[in-house]
């Protein structure tokens, strides 16, 4: 018999160890939170211990699922849910426990509910497609890649690659970051701000090419379980039209500088996601393994 119950506090090591005992057979092993961060993030105004859905069977923690209540988006309420994590062998907790987390965000006004997946997310897709999550939008590739793929060992940095300092020419990477972005200036500052208060800015750098200038940094994941060796790069391509034909000789010059400063960081693996979908095929020509991610949307 399953039994199911919500958040507190005593059950955050079960939940961490469920999920890295879920995720160690999947084909794109993801981040997830460490305790402090998750006793922070459960710890805010207006967090909903309901949201938080646990399943046992004969007392022992075999699936999980995280929910929660967004925003209004042109006037419908949206709410999420997390990937289900479901202990081998408990497959047939799934229903019941997705059921409970749809429910619960309808009560609290859910007009509509949102969730993210990749192919490699063990069954994840499948599930959402079984639970009526019928619209699907590809948002972005990730790809994780060795450092060594784009460099050589013998690494000279070209002139039109600059190196960022950092903090104190923080504001050259804001001012990139803006010209790509539709966020506030307020907004990408705190951002920047708070990664080099956390030291977690590895390096960054800029890439003038044909008139243009690309960016990108090395941050750490300071919020999330280790995972050893690896760190998120971050890289803005900005090519004109008329220069698509350069397009990968900037994302290597980029990347190559990058992959060496991790390198020297003691990093050797380089995590990155590509919003610029329409390019994943010049991005596999450089020989990144490019893996799809989806947004799933249910209308209740």
């Amino acid at each position: 018999m399953v039994k199911f119950s919500i958040y507190d506090e005593s059950k955050l090591d079960a939940q961490i160890e469920l999920v890295q005992e879920v995720i160690k057979d999947w084909d794109w092993v993801i981040w997830y939170p460490n305790k402090e961060s998750l006793k922070e993030s459960y710890s805010q105004e207006g967090f909903s211990p309901e949201t938080r859905h646990y399943a046992y069977v004969d007392e022992k923690l075999v699936g999980f699922l995280s929910s929660t209540i967004e925003r209004k988006i042109d006037d419908v309420l949206f709410g999420s849910i997390h990937i289900p994590f479901i202990r081998k062998g408990y497959e047939h907790v799934e229903e019941e426990l997705v059921k409970k987390a749809i429910s619960t965000l309808q009560i609290k006004g859910a007009e509509a509910i949102r969730s993210f997946a990749m192919p490699g997310w063990g069954n994840t897709i499948q599930i959402l497609e079984k639970h009526g999550f019928k619209e699907k939008k590809l948002l972005s590739y990730a790809t994780m890649f060795p450092v060594n793929l784009l460099m050589n060992e013998d690494y000279k940095k070209p002139e039109h690659v600059i190196e960022i300092e950092l903090p104190k020419d923080d504001y050259k990477l804001v001012e990139l970051i803006m010209k790509e972005s539709k966020q506030p200036r307020e907004v990408i500052e705190r951002y920047i701000d708070k990664l080099i208060a956390d030291d977690a800015l590895v390096a960054s750098t800029i890439v003038y090419n044909y008139g243009d200038a690309s960016s990108g940094y090395l941050a750490k994941g300071l919020q999330y379980l280790e995972m050893p060796g690896r760190i998120f790069l971050s890289f803005v391509t900005v090519v004109k039209k008329e220069n698509m034909r350069f397009f990968k000789d900037v994302i290597k010059d980029g990347f190559e500088f990058l992959a060496q400063k991790a390198k020297e960081a003691g990093y050797d693996t380089l995590w990155y996601e590509a919003r610029d979908v329409e390019n994943v095929e010049l991005y596999r020509e450089l020989g990144l393994n490019m893996e799809p991610t989806f947004r799933f949307t249910l209308r209740i």
